[in-house]
């Protein structure tokens, strides 16, 4: 019955650090998958479970969750600009780091589920790095 339930059933993300990870993980691979351009043209949304998602259409949220449309992200401009320039990886990684603390914030501006999540987990170590005290985005979200 518990294999099952994991394989049918989605983990549920406890922190925001958790919700973090997975949305780099997203972003990276529909980077990787369909390009900056279509990720820049896309949505990005957040379920009333924490879970982040993508989409290359206009996303109308579902009770208790919400979308950011990331053409209106600044720093989706400046990832798609250093795109068109011909950025080496070390930038693409500065810049796409920064989309992904772009989305936190406002995942914790607009979800109140997000914002009651803990910041970390309890498990964690005390050298978790958070975004959220002012420390440079690119070292807080690794791509290695």
């Amino acid at each position: 019955m518990e294999f099952l339930k994991r394989m049918l059933g989605t983990t549920p993300l406890r922190s925001q650090r958790q919700v973090g990870e997975r949305t780099a993980q997203v972003v990276e691979r529909v980077i990787f998958d369909l390009g900056v351009d279509n990720l820049v043209q896309g949505s990005f949304g957040l379920d009333r479970d924490c879970r982040p998602y993508f989409s290359s259409a206009v996303i109308h949220p579902a009770r208790g969750g919400i979308a950011v449309a990331l053409d209106g992200l600044p720093e989706c401009a400046a990832l798609s600009e250093a795109v068109r320039g011909d950025c080496d990886a070390a930038l693409l990684r500065t810049r796409t780091a920064a989309v992904v603390a772009g989305l936190l914030r406002e995942f914790h501006a607009h979800s109140p589920a997000f914002r009651a999540l803990p910041v970390a987990p309890a498990a964690a170590s005390p050298a978790a790095v958070s975004t959220a005290d002012g420390t440079d985005p690119s070292t807080a979200w690794s791509f290695d």
